[in-house]
This record gives C-alpha cells, structure tokens and sequence, in this order.
C-alpha cells in the first residue's frame, strides 16, 4: 500500500530569508496577530463536529476518540480543526465560500482575541473581532488526499470521500455557493475574493496586499521599507506571497513570514523555581522559567511578567520558595501555564546543536 502524503489542515508559512528567497513581482502585507481560522462557506454550519470527516475528533496521544469535543460544527474551523463557535450574526456576515484568513482583534490583542475566539458559547465580545481574509482555497487543495499528523491534530482526509460529502451538503444549501476552479494561483484568489466579498466591513474584509517592483533590488527596498512601517505601527512582522503559488496544506515556500526574530513552539513539561539575584529576592517563591520540550530538547524560557510567574497554590510557591533554583516537581502548575500547553518563544539564532539562543516567552498557544 503507497504511503500516504502528509499535509496540514491549513496552508503554513515557511520563513522568509533576504539572501535566499528571490520576491520580485511578489505581494506583501502585515502579519496580523490574531486565530488562524478557515471558513469552509458554511457548509458544515449546524452539524454534529464528530460527523464532518476533516474535524479534530481523535486524541492524537492515545488514538481514541476525544472525550471532550464541541458538539457542533459552525462552518468556522480553527488551524486544528475544532470548531470556533462565533455568534449567528457573525456566521451570516460570511460569504458562502471558503476562505482562509485571521480572527483578529487590532494590532497588540493576541490574547484577546483567543480568550474571545477560543470559548465553548459564542462570545458577547466577537464584535471585536474581525475576519482578515487572505485567500480562498480551491476545495480540491483544502481537501487534498493525505493524511494529518501532528500533536494536535491527527485525522485521514480522502478527496473522493470528502467530495461526495461535500456535494451532499451543497444539495439541501441555502444560497449561491462559490469557489475558485482548481489550481487557482494566489492572483486567482484575489481576482475571485474582489468579488465574493461584495462589501468590506467591520467583520469581513480581504487583507491589503501590496505588490513588490518587478525587479530584485527594487522588490528588497520595498519589503524593507513596507516591514520598518508593520514594525512602527507596533505590528510583529510581514508575508510575502508568490503570485502564482497555489495554496497547499502544508508549509511551503510560495508564502514566507518575515519577522525580525525567529518564533517556535516547544511543549510545557515543567518548571524552575525563582532564586535570589543581585536585584533582591522577588523570585523566590515564583516560576523561575518554563521548562519547554522544543524538538526533543530542553528549553528553559525566560520573560515571564510578575502575574505570570505565581504557581497555583501558596503551598507550591512556599516549596520553590525553599527550593530556588531547582526543577519542581511533575504535579506543580502555574496559575497561568499548565504542564502540556503549548507556548510560543522568540529567539535570534539556533545554536550549533539546534538550541534557540536568547529564547523568551512570546505567548501562550492554544488551538485557536
């Protein structure tokens, strides 16, 4: 039997490198600091979750099927494929096509915006979240045979049978369904998005893209001009797009991100206790540093603000306060950080053994 193809749930960036990656003629806009989601045009909107083929139902750590998972689908898919349940009102603000883009809530509200997107019931603050649309994949890459393996997502997708469910749904939809044709280029995408989201408004609007200069230098000049403006305006970075890439579900180099620090994701599996430094002994008792998993390498971060570093219970943070310095035992949690969370980090350069030099805690990252 052939291996099956590896692939993600949603398209992914690979990381842009000025002296590698040629970008004339590409396009370039601000990377927005929000929930990746996609929108499959509505077509799952009421479903039971554990019925749609592509959704996130089965434990990647034991293979069974997830004790908890949201009951139902809302069309609104997060970049693991579990529901993100947004009110009625938001859903029908939609174009019925699919859609790839970003949850948002303005410049800076990265937390914000997945405390309001990440919740079990609609949330009364999805008023302040917006959709950037950036692209709209052709169901047959959306839905492209392969197989999802990842720490938060393990699932099996099979074109033909995903192609029979679609067609089911779209016989009992209500309203005029769109998508591109197959193998749309990214100028394809945005040709067919000028036009299927008729109005740009406060919940849905399709993301600026700015195109390069037809010419290397002239290209380089522009994104570094384009990338110091994102920075001012207290953005994290940019994406630059290859015109004629045709969206993947996978990492790959027709969409590169571009920031000036690197960023990765490790796993918590501990922590450090807080010890006396030359500036007083305001650590003792506190989280230290979270002990992060990051490619089957220890990785302590460091960046913590004073809230962030407090342990769950007083009796925890009398034990590290007796034990600075030291690794604190398994069953010990922060009142923020939970052993098991996925936590984002920002680093200048990996060391000659792979370790991120100069690492700090960026944010804390769930599903959505």
């Amino acid at each position: 039997m052939a291996k099956s193809l590896r692939r993600e749930f949603a398209q992914l960036a690979d990381t842009y490198n000025p002296a590698k990656h040629k970008i004339a003629g590409w396009y370039i806009s601000a990377k927005l600091d929000g929930c990746k989601a996609i929108w499959d045009g509505g077509i799952t909107r009421g479903m039971p979750t554990r019925s749609v083929p592509w959704a996130s139902v089965t434990d990647p750590k034991t293979g069974l099927a997830k004790a908890k998972v949201k009951p139902l689908a809302t069309g609104l898919w997060s970049r693991y494929a579990n529901p993100i349940v947004a009110p009625d009102w938001f859903l029908n603000s939609l174009p019925a096509c699919p859609l790839d883009g970003e949850l948002w809530a303005g410049v800076g509200n990265f937390q914000l915006c997945r405390s309001i997107c990440g919740g079990d019931e609609p949330d009364d603050r999805f008023d302040q979240i917006s959709f950037a649309v950036y692209s709209s994949p052709a169901l047959t890459s959306l839905f492209a045979t392969g197989e999802i393996k990842n720490a938060n997502h393990v699932c099996t997708i099979d074109e033909g049978q995903i192609e029979e469910f679609v067609k089911g749904r779209l016989q009992d939809f209500e309203g005029d369904y769109k998508f591109v044709m197959p193998a749309g280029t990214f100028d394809d995408e945005l040709a067919f998005l000028q036009g299927a989201i008729e109005t740009q408004s406060d919940n849905c609007f399709l993301h600026q893209q700015m195109k390069l200069p037809n010419d290397e230098d002239g290209a380089k000049a522009a994104a570094e001009a384009f990338l110091s403006k994102v920075l001012d305006g207290g953005g994290e970075g940019c994406v630059i797009r290859d015109p004629n890439a045709v969206w993947t579900p996978r990492r790959h180099k027709g969409l590169l991100k571009w920031k000036p620090y690197t960023d990765g994701d490790g796993r918590l599996v501990g922590f450090t206790s807080g010890r006396k430094t030359d500036k007083g002994s305001k650590l003792l008792g506190k989280i230290g540093a979270l002990i992060l998993d990051y490619e089957g390498k220890r990785l302590e971060l460091a960046g913590l603000t004073d809230a962030e570093r407090e342990f769950s219970t007083g009796l925890e943070s009398e034990y590290a306060a007796d034990n600075p310095g030291k690794d604190m035992p398994a069953q010990f949690q922060g009142k923020h950080f939970k052993v098991g969370d996925t936590i984002s980090f920002l680093y200048r350069e990996l060391s000659d053994i792979g370790i991120p030099k100069e690492a700090r805690y960026f944010r804390q990252r769930g599903d959505t």
